[in-house]
């Protein structure tokens, strides 16, 4: 599975496989940073045009942290939340 994230400086990076390793460009080996999700999307496309499109990978709709591997989220009216962030666990 292959999906992008958006780092704190707010570019974006792909990851991709079982470890969700990060992608470097094949030409120059460095990671490869795009300024927007499209942008990231038209590269990978390019790069694997068997692939299906890229996404963006899933993260909580309170803080924006993105899920790991193992994390564990839940879903509230449609949206991913860590458990202790989910509207009802914020207001109790």
């Amino acid at each position: 599975m292959t999906e992008a994230r958006r780092v704190k400086s707010g570019k974006w990076r792909i990851y991709s496989g079982p470890e969700s390793d990060v992608v470097r460009d094949p030409q120059n080996g460095a990671v490869a940073y795009f300024t927007s999700l499209d942008e990231a999307r038209r590269w990978w496309q390019r790069l694997q045009p068997d692939d299906p499109p890229l996404k963006e990978a899933i993260k909580c709709a309170w803080c924006g942290a993105y899920f790991g591997r193992k994390m564990s989220y839940t879903t509230y009216a449609g949206r991913y939340y860590h458990p202790q962030h989910i509207p009802q666990a914020r207001n109790s």
